[in-house]
């Protein structure tokens, strides 16, 4: 059972009630409704959800509140002197937190159910077998966020960030095979009889590895894009992070900050928007070069990836409509506060911009040169 809030505020519930006798009238005063949601409010959503970490600790609550015959009532309480509570010294308790069916249904009821609650239920009780190649990508993104942001995620934060609807749903795909390492790279090819020349890099000769093909290959390509992110970042921001194959990984994860403490929203996008688009772009440009044989020209590189930054633009413009996307929709201020200060004559566009055609990034697409010579 991982340490929580609500746990440490469940097992003091047990606790008390186990050690007050069950005539007793007893007033539970709590900092917060919680506790009174979990077992008045809302008991039957809780006490019928085996997903929630705490299920067998509110089975076991639920079991002793029927045990007693005493009135038992919850009072929110937010006094100071209570959040204030000296807890220093207090000495850890160990509690068995098995249920008394004698007083508490075991499981949940089938008609408190539904398919997608058994579906997961069923997903969660299987074995699934940890991938090396996963955990070390797990971990590598948590050290590197954690080294650029002072903010240390768990998995369950890393894979969630995967999922964000700030990151295209293709680059979203991506990610999540870069996590797991499913991309016939590197060191693939070594379990390949006759074909282990193709885990080499053929432009450095070294294992092709997604972290070498996205920060480290000489070939036309990261290296311009790259310096395309430092340029148009360096139109509102000063300083370029510098990249790790563990902040890539991350780009859900930035936690930038005023310098009140407030996390700057629109500046976490941008930097989401613009690593998980580049590094995906550049992947698509190896592609072409290794698969297909094609030579591609710096300025098609460059050009590629100011549209790319700008389909990413025109796609958060689009998102504003809430009439059209509800939920699924981004504010007009979300917006504005990402793109700000990066537009081409951005002094020339109204105030909301976000329902205005024609809006570009700050960097011009390089076009070919006409004439003779």
């Amino acid at each position: 059972m991982q340490p929580s809030f609500h746990t440490a505020l469940l097992g003091g519930l047990l606790y008390s009630l186990r050690n007050v006798p069950n005539c007793v009238p007893v007033t539970i005063l709590c900092p917060s409704t919680f506790p009174r949601s979990v077992f008045v409010t809302n008991r039957n959503d809780h006490e019928n959800n085996p997903l929630d970490p705490n299920f067998r600790l509110i089975k076991s609550i639920i079991a002793q509140l029927q045990e007693r015959s005493g009135r038992t009532s919850f009072k929110v309480d937010k006094s100071k002197s209570l959040q204030n509570t000296h807890t220093a010294n207090c000495t850890p308790v160990s509690l068995d937190i098995q249920p008394d069916l004698m007083f508490c249904s075991p499981g949940i009821l089938l008609n408190r159910g539904s398919q997608r609650l058994f579906t997961k239920i069923i997903v969660k009780l299987k074995r699934h077998s940890s991938r090396k190649s996963t955990n070390s990508n797990l971990d590598r993104a948590r050290c590197c966020v954690n080294d650029e942001f002072d903010f240390y995620p768990n998995d369950g934060t890393i894979w969630k960030s995967l999922r964000s609807t700030d990151i295209n749903r293709l680059t979203r795909n991506f990610l999540w095979k870069c996590m797991h390492e499913t991309f016939h790279v590197g060191t693939f090819w070594d379990k390949v009889p006759h074909l282990e020349h193709l885990g080499n890099c053929p432009t450095c000769t070294v294992p092709d590895t997604m972290e070498h093909i996205a920060l480290e290959c000489s070939a036309p390509g990261q290296r311009i894009i790259w310096n395309s992110c430092e340029k148009i970042w360096n139109l509102r921001y000063p300083l370029w992070p510098k990249l790790h194959w563990g902040l890539v990984l991350g780009c859900g994860l930035p936690r930038f900050r005023s310098n009140k403490g407030h996390r700057l929203r629109g500046k976490e996008r941008f930097f989401t928007i613009l690593l998980s688009a580049s590094v995906h772009l550049i992947w698509k440009l190896r592609n072409e070069r290794v698969l297909e044989g094609k030579n591609i020209t710096h300025t098609e590189i460059e050009n590629r990836w100011i549209s790319t930054i700008n389909s990413a633009l025109k796609r958060d413009q689009t998102l504003t409509n809430k009439a059209k996307f509800g939920s699924l929709g981004k504010t007009k201020q979300i917006v504005l506060e990402t793109w700000s200060g990066v537009l081409q004559n951005e002094d020339a566009l109204p105030d909301d911009w976000t329902q205005s055609k024609g809006v570009l990034v700050g960097i011009w697409p390089t076009t070919r040169r006409s004439g003779v010579g």
